[in-house]
């Protein structure tokens, strides 16, 4: 029996075909690719599958990949995908089919059923010659998404410290938006002392982060933690560049992208992490040309990846602190102390979280309160109860990607329908998950003791309140733009996001714009000053849309710089 360089048995990979042939051609593939680090295991029915699973459950093993023909019904209705999510919540689930089987309207129709009930990942096509890389790349891609989520590999980086901290907490969710994978170990616990006697640290440090080279960092702030993984976080001061991108959510990282690949010098600043809200989200279903979904986490990262390999520079973990204009061009400020000259600006700040206005629960906030929701969040939820508030896309994915390990999830609605905030792909999944929906519902109260034990639900027709336990409130109800360090120059409404192009003339007129030719597409009251994404008033608040702003921004900021009337490089 192999096994993971931890020392335990290797995780399994279970095939379930009812046709010797079509099985042994799965088997065969994956013993040959994979057996040094799986076991696979051949089953020829959904009954015979179940059987399986619930053994390698009961040895504590672990299942990462199962492949079925057929789904099954057991006695109690569920599919054998079903049970193998139950028993093991990160399991990859593929639905094996003949290659063609898309044309014929039945498989077609029971492909789009199980994944909109959430049954199954993606459907796989059975290998039809031997090697078949393109069952290969599916499988590995599976094997991949399982590893990540599942931490049982070694990571480059381990948090140790009391899992209830606000701060452990804070730190963790930094290190996943920033797609550093990390693990987690209780402090106190004999793995903890053992690894931090190693490091040279002694017990009782507070929140320690281990690396892979053996140093330990004490206590980090968030631009310490991200430089120790090799991410730039300072900027020379006076530095000069043709743009500057505010913000490193899917529009700031689209302008990055192709400002930096049209050979802008181009500065990225990031107050946060890499994605921005987006960055939070469990899974996204409809952006373009990932059929099988893709986490905010990992398309932010390729992202930047891309925006890095273009030349673009980073200041991770710094925050913007102020714009101000300069003879032609423009000077931002920079957390620390740092003041960079640029041509133009792109202002892609997205928004934050709106609070949830709860005075009871403002003590809990990070120790069961939780603004957004990430991968770890949910994975330390297993068997316990969870409510999320709110009714858009955001929540809806949280609250299904929470459904994996939670044992009861509740969705809380203020209004009276989810039709109009939520793609109807969600509401579908949520309802084959078993999420519970409750509309005209919002958290009123709550509490327990060093960490949240309760909240108290009242039905906003009747007007009665209901105290439920549970162990964790995500709260996605909306956010505010991130505007409040820009100067007046540049015109907000009363909420605050960035009026942009028509709507500068509209609201400012001339007075706001002193310029004979009109504001270009998506720039702001401020000559050469641009805003895109979730900032900008008037924008859709979807991640697609996030990205097209800043894609077609870089058009506008071309035309700005070659308009541009530049006597020498902008000066204070």
């Amino acid at each position: 029996m192999p096994t993971s360089p931890t020392g335990q048995a290797s995780p399994v990979l279970v095939v379930c075909a009812g046709v010797d042939e079509r099985r042994d051609a799965v088997v065969v593939q994956l013993r040959e690719r994979y057996s040094a680090s799986y076991d696979v295991v051949a089953t020829a029915s959904a009954g015979e599958a179940t059987a399986a699973l619930r053994e390698l459950a009961a040895d504590a093993r672990q299942v990462a990949l199962l492949l079925a023909d057929d789904p099954g019904s057991l006695v109690d209705g569920r599919t054998v995908f079903r049970l193998a999510s139950e028993l093991f919540p990160d399991v990859r689930r593929g639905l094996l089919v003949e290659w063609g089987a898309w044309g014929d309207r039945e498989s077609a129709d029971r492909i789009l059923a199980l994944m909109a009930q959430g049954q199954i990942d993606y459907y796989v096509i059975r290998p039809w010659h031997n090697p078949d890389e393109y069952f290969h790349r599916t499988v590995t891609e599976f094997l991949v998404e399982w590893d990540r989520a599942i931490g049982l590999r070694p990571r480059e980086v381990s948090v140790v410290g009391d899992p209830s901290s606000a701060r452990v907490h804070e730190i963790r969710g930094l290190l996943a938006r920033s797609g550093i994978p990390h693990g987690f170990l209780s402090a106190g616990s004999p793995e903890a002392t053992e690894r931090l006697e190693a490091s040279g640290v002694g017990p009782g440090p507070g929140t320690v982060v281990l690396l892979h080279d053996g140093r330990a960092l004490l206590e980090p702030g968030n631009a310490e933690l991200v430089a120790a993984f090799g991410l730039a976080v300072d900027v020379a001061d006076d530095a000069m560049f043709d743009l500057v991108v505010v913000g490193a959510g899917p529009a700031g990282l689209a302008a990055a992208v192709y400002g930096s690949s049209e050979g802008l010098r181009t500065l990225v600043v990031e107050r946060d992490a890499i994605g921005g809200q987006a960055g939070s989200s469990s899974l996204i279903r409809n952006y373009l040309g990932f059929a099988r979904g893709i986490s905010g986490a990992e398309l932010a990262q390729r992202a930047y990846q891309q925006a890095w390999v273009f030349g673009c520079s980073f200041a991770h973990s710094r925050a913007a602190l102020r714009l101000e204009q300069s003879g032609d061009g423009l000077l931002v400020g920079i957390e620390p102390d740092r003041t960079v000259r640029t041509r133009s600006v792109v202002l892609a700040t997205g928004v934050s979280y709106r609070q949830l206005g709860v005075p009871e629960l403002v003590p809990f906030e990070s120790l069961g309160v939780h603004y957004g929701a990430s991968a770890f969040d949910a994975k330390g939820l297993r068997d316990r109860r969870a409510h999320v508030v709110g009714g858009g896309n955001s929540a809806g994915q949280a609250a299904l990607h929470l459904a994996r390990y939670a044992c009861r999830v509740s969705l809380l609605v203020r209004g009276e329908t989810l039709a109009a905030s939520m793609s109807q792909y969600l509401l579908d999944a949520l309802d084959a998950a078993g999420v519970e929906v409750r509309l005209r519902a919002a958290v009123v109260g709550g509490g327990g003791a060093g960490h949240l034990e309760h909240v108290v639900v009242r039905d906003l027709d009747t007007g009665e309140s209901t105290v439920e336990p549970t162990d964790a409130v995500f709260v996605l109800i909306g956010a505010r733009p991130r505007t409040e360090w820009l100067p007046p120059l540049v015109l907000r409404d009363p909420w605050g996001y960035v009026l942009t192009g028509d709507d500068v003339l509209a609201e400012g007129g001339r007075r706001a714009w002193p310029h004979e030719d009109d504001p270009r597409p998506l720039e702001t009251s401020v000559r050469g000053v641009f805003a895109v994404g979730d900032v900008r008033r008037g924008s859709v608040k979807r991640v697609a849309s996030a990205v097209g702003e800043g894609s077609v921004v870089v058009s506008s900021v071309h035309a700005h710089l070659g308009r541009q009337v530049v006597a020498g490089p902008p000066g204070r």
